[in-house]
């Protein structure tokens, strides 16, 4: 997508399915936060994908102001319990904690479940999560337009919200998780100046990494955990989407609204 002042700003048109069907263009959109978007953007969504649906998955405590293109509908959609994170949410940002204070941040979020290598496992096994992945397939089955989901850089939770409906859509894994990891591609800029950053705070490089893959990188692993999980405990990832309450015939209309 060519937006100048969004992160992480693409779509999932062109993937093609198992069956030789195609994702149509235009229609699914995934994005970080629209927070600073410029006029010119959010004309772009407006006009040009015509976006009728824009879902948050961000915490309260990340959503310090919200924006999005006129016309749309705003859903905010909790993925994360944000409960016990509440201590940090004062602190002014990830940025602004001192060393001791991000560590401590870090511990939390890995006890919790909601960093690591499990952490996306957590996200669709949690009460939370489940209920918010319900309420945005079900968005998209009754959606008339372009639908825009993000988080904050548009790689954890929006990164499952489009394994969830490419999955659904008969994408193939191997397409999925290359999806998943274009965020490295698209955040370049961006992962290596949160790596300097920290390593001039903290001097510790696993620190740094931890850093990077909390705020704006991702690594394959969590991806492939949480995939293996799914078919081990519901039997595909459909399975699972099943499990949320998503219907064959809920399945079906996705096709015949976002296939070719």
């Amino acid at each position: 997508m060519e937006l100048t002042s969004v992160r992480n700003a693409r779509e999932l048109g062109g993937y093609q399915t198992a069956d030789g069907m195609t994702v149509k263009s235009g229609v699914l959109l995934r994005t970080g936060r629209l927070d600073d978007i410029s006029d010119e953007d959010k004309y772009i969504l407006q006009n040009t994908y015509r976006v009728r649906d824009v879902i948050d998955f961000r915490m309260d405590m990340e959503r310090v102001k919200t924006n999005f293109p006129d016309g749309a509908k705003y859903h905010h959609v909790d993925i994360i319990d944000d409960s016990q994170l509440d201590e940090q949410a004062d602190k002014g940002g990830l940025p602004e904690m001192s060393a001791e204070e991000f560590l401590q941040f870090i511990e939390t979020a890995e006890n919790l479940g909601i960093f690591g290598d499990n952490m996306y496992i957590t996200f669709l096994e949690s009460t939370v999560g489940q209920q918010g992945y319900r309420e945005f397939l079900k968005i998209l089955v009754k959606a008339e337009g372009a639908v825009l989901w993000h988080c904050t850089s548009g790689k954890d939770r929006t990164g499952l919200a489009a394994m969830l409906i490419l999955s659904a859509l008969g994408v193939d894994e191997e397409t999925i998780v290359k999806d998943y990891l274009l965020t490295n591609e698209y955040n370049a800029e961006k992962i290596a100046e949160t790596r300097t950053f920290f390593l001039d705070k903290t001097h510790d490089e696993m620190i740094a990494e931890k850093a990077v893959l909390l705020m704006d990188g991702v690594s394959e692993i969590p991806m492939k955990n949480v995939l293996a999980h799914l078919k081990e405990k519901y039997g595909s990832v459909k399975g699972y989407i099943k499990f949320l309450g998503i219907s064959d015939k809920d399945i079906e209309i996705l096709k015949e609204k976002y296939l070719i």
